[in-house]
């Protein structure tokens, strides 16, 4: 019975055209399809959000955003999860996991 199904599911997906594809390994964020301005999210009340020269957290601190901070603007392309940021007049690299719409 389970050939069967295996079968019948084939033929389907190649009557649709469609294929089952894996996932790629480490897809890329792009934050140009996100909104215009993010906010700060995920920073502890006594913490900052830092802005590095480079897509690493071992680069070097060029500014830094505090924990209610909003209107960062990503300037893309990002790398993995750093974008290039915009706030203020900082430029910069951040985590887009410390922020949100």
């Amino acid at each position: 019975m389970r050939a069967v199904a295996l079968i019948l599911t084939i033929a389907l997906f190649g009557a649709l055209g469609t294929s089952i594809q894996p996932a790629p390994a480490q897809a890329g964020y792009d934050c140009a399809h996100g909104p215009d301005t993010y906010r700060v999210r995920n920073v502890e009340s006594w913490d900052r959000l830092n802005i590095r020269s480079g897509p690493s957290s071992s680069r070097r601190i060029v500014g830094s955003i505090p924990h209610t901070g909003s209107g960062v603007h990503c300037l893309g392309p990002c790398k993995g999860k750093w974008c290039k940021i915009s706030w203020r007049g900082v430029v910069g690299w951040t985590n887009m996991r410390h922020l949100g719409e």
